[in-house]
C-alpha cells in the first residue's frame, strides 16, 4: 500500500525532536497513511537516505540554512525536486527574507513557516501542512490511480487498484477481505457489490475476486492462481481455460 513519507531535516536537535513529535502525534490522531521516515540534523544524510530509499510520494519540513553544512536546505529543496515525482516541501525557518528566493529557484514550496511566530503558532502550522499535504497526496493517486476503496467503521480507506491481488469472502458473516501488497484487511461487504463496484476484478470462484495482473503463476494440477507472497486462489472448473490463457497472455507480457 502506498504511503506518504515524511523526512524532517533541521539543524536544531531540540527544535527537530520537538517537531516530530507534534508530527507523529498528528498522523496518529487522524490514522493518515502517512510515516516519518526520517529526522535529521543533516541536509547531506538527507539526500543520502534519499538516494537509498527513493520515496514514491514525500512530505519534507525543511529549515533553509545550515552553518556546519556544505549544502543548504534550498540547494536540498532543489535537488528534491530534480528526483523525486511526488514531493511537497515546507520550509520552516527563522530566514524569512529567502521565502521570494525560493520561488525564483523554482522549488515551489507548499508553505514558509516563519521561526518568529512562536512555538504554538508553529505547531499549529505543522498539522495544518500535515493536513494539506495528506490532502494533495490523497487528491493525486485520486487523479493517478486507480483506486479500492472500503469503509470501516464509518471511515473511508483507499489503496491502489495495482496493489490488490484479490477479495475473498472472509469467514466472518457479511465481511469481505481484501488481500494485497503487504496488506491484509477485513471489511464489511459482499463480493456480488464489490464485483459490480469493480469489474477489473475477475470472478475466479464463488469465493474470490482477483486482481489477474498480479498473478504470478498457475497450477494447472490443482487449478489455483499463485500471488507473489505465496497466497493463493481457486479457480472454478468451468473458468480455468479461460483463467488460464488470460494469465499466461499475461506473464508472457
Amino acid at each position: 500500500m502506498s504511503v506518504l513519507a515524511v523526512y524532517l531535516c533541521e539543524d536544531n536537535v531540540e527544535q527537530l525532536t520537538h517537531y516530530r513529535d507534534v508530527i507523529e502525534r498528528y498522523i496518529m490522531i487522524n490514522d493518515y497513511d502517512m510515516q516519518v521516515r526520517l529526522a535529521t540534523p543533516s541536509p547531506r544524510e538527507l539526500l543520502d537516505h534519499l538516494e537509498e530509499a527513493i520515496p514514491e510520494y514525500a512530505l519534507f519540513f525543511l529549515d533553509i540554512e545550515f552553518p556546519g553544512e556544505q549544502t543548504t536546505g534550498l540547494e536540498t529543496a532543489i535537488k528534491i525536486r530534480q528526483h523525486l515525482g511526488f514531493a511537497e516541501i515546507v520550509f520552516v525557518t527563522t530566514h524569512s527574507e529567502m521565502a521570494l528566493l525560493t520561488f525564483e529557484r523554482k522549488v515551489e514550496p507548499m508553505d514558509f513557516v516563519v521561526k518568529d511566530l512562536g512555538r504554538a503558532q508553529i505547531d499549529q502550522k505543522l498539522r495544518e501542512n500535515v493536513d494539506y499535504g495528506y490532502q494533495r497526496y490523497t487528491n493525486y493517486l485520486g487523479n493517478t490511480e486507480n483506486l479500492f476503496s472500503y469503509t470501516i467503521g464509518g471511515r473511508k480507506f483507499s489503496l491502489p487498484m495495482g496493489d490488490v491481488y484479490f477479495v475473498a469472502t472472509a469467514e466472518s458473516p457479511h465481511k469481505v477481505t481484501v488481500h494485497a501488497v503487504n496488506q491484509l484487511v477485513e471489511f464489511p461487504g459482499f463480493l456480488k457489490d464489490i464485483a459490480d463496484q469493480y469489474p477489473e476484478l475477475y470472478r475466479t470462484d464463488k469465493s474470490f475476486l482477483v486482481n489477474l495482473n498480479n498473478v504470478s503463476g498457475i497450477d494447472a494440477t490443482t487449478r489455483r492462481l499463485v500471488f507473489p507472497n505465496g497466497d493463493e486462489t481457486d479457480v472454478a472448473t468451468r473458468r480455468f481455460h479461460e483463467v488460464k490463457t488470460l494469465v499466461q497472455k499475461h506473464l508472457k507480457g
